[in-house]
């Protein structure tokens, strides 16, 4: 027994030595990420700490929020306000409206650019895309783009902007060093949301009105259309770009795709009238514009653990975790 109390002080000894001297790492657990949620009805912003699954903070924001995004390089989060026609720039340190940013237009979509000095919006009325610096925080350039763009991804090379136009029922391919149209890709009938793949391979828009989304390879520019279920709205891909979450507002759903066989593997019950949706990890955090709250799915095992009331019509149309 004694020489078992050695052997055993003798093993913990080692491995506080290992992990003091760097050898082994251990996980922080000060380290929390965030969920910024549009409510489009009560002009507010829900912030989820994704650890806890609680919300710990509601900011008022301007009039009918709809797009999000968020950056951990600048402690920011984004959020279009189609109504009152600007965008409230929180800091997300102390989650305060520090900055508004006037736009003459509809603001809807929003993306950042990978090194986060960059901010595109989707002009949804006018039918323009606005670029955005970030450090200045005043518009830069414009390009007219088609009609009624709503959804944008970027490459991480920060090359490639990538359009969904509804009403022109195509992806436009924009080259950010000049802002122009590289080329457009036709899709389905009228794509909303916009997902890029963490190695940049795939790209899906989310065609509304065919119940299907199409799944583009970026170096070919293939293009394969899917169907999911009533009225897809937005999708974001796991972080090893295995499967894509679609968010079908009509079916109150999540369909689960699996991009090796493209095939729907799983169809997730959520609540009602699911739009926005990110993931972080391996939970993936669905807006319920229908229940007014957030469904938190177990990537591993496509089950919903926890339903997170929010605000009046949770739309959250973008990127919207911030990870620290």
């Amino acid at each position: 027994m004694n020489i078992n109390i050695k052997y055993n002080n003798l093993i913990l000894a080692l491995v506080i030595l290992l992990i003091n001297t760097g050898c082994i790492s251990t996980y922080k657990t000060d380290k929390h990420n965030f969920a910024y949620i549009s409510n489009q009805a009560d002009n507010t912003v829900s912030v989820i700490d994704t650890t806890t699954n609680q919300v710990i903070k509601t900011i008022s924001v301007g009039k009918a929020p709809v797009g999000v995004a968020v950056s951990s390089t600048l402690q920011r989060a984004y959020i279009s306000n189609v109504e009152s026609q600007d965008i409230s720039v929180i800091n997300t340190m102390n989650n305060m409206v520090i900055e508004t940013i006037k736009i003459n237009g509809s603001p809807v979509g929003l993306a950042l650019s990978a090194d986060s000095k960059v901010l595109y919006v989707a002009d949804w009325f006018s039918n323009q895309i606005l670029e955005i610096s970030t450090q200045q925080t005043k518009l830069v350039r414009v390009l007219n783009i088609g009609e009624a763009p709503a959804g944008m991804a970027i490459s991480k090379d920060r090359r490639w902007l990538y359009v969904a136009n509804r009403d022109s029922n195509d992806m436009a391919i924009i080259d950010t060093t000049s802002l122009s149209i590289k080329k457009r890709i036709a899709v389905g009938k009228h794509p909303f949301g916009i997902a890029i793949s963490n190695s940049g391979l795939w790209l899906a828009t989310v065609n509304v009105k065919d119940d299907s989304i199409s799944l583009i390879n970026t170096k070919t520019e293939v293009r394969q259309q899917l169907k999911v279920g009533y009225h897809p709205y937005c999708a974001s891909f796991n972080l090893d770009d295995k499967f894509l979450y679609v968010t079908n507002t009509q079916d109150d759903s999540v369909s689960v795709i699996n991009i090796a066989t493209l095939k729907t593997i799983e169809t997730i019950p959520v609540g009602n009238t699911p739009e926005g949706i990110s993931i972080d990890h391996d939970y993936a955090y669905v807006a319920n514009w229908g229940s007014n709250n957030v469904s938190v799915i177990d990537l591993r095992t496509n089950k919903v653990i926890a339903t997170i009331k929010t605000g009046e019509k949770s739309r959250a149309f973008g990127n919207f975790i911030l990870s620290q």
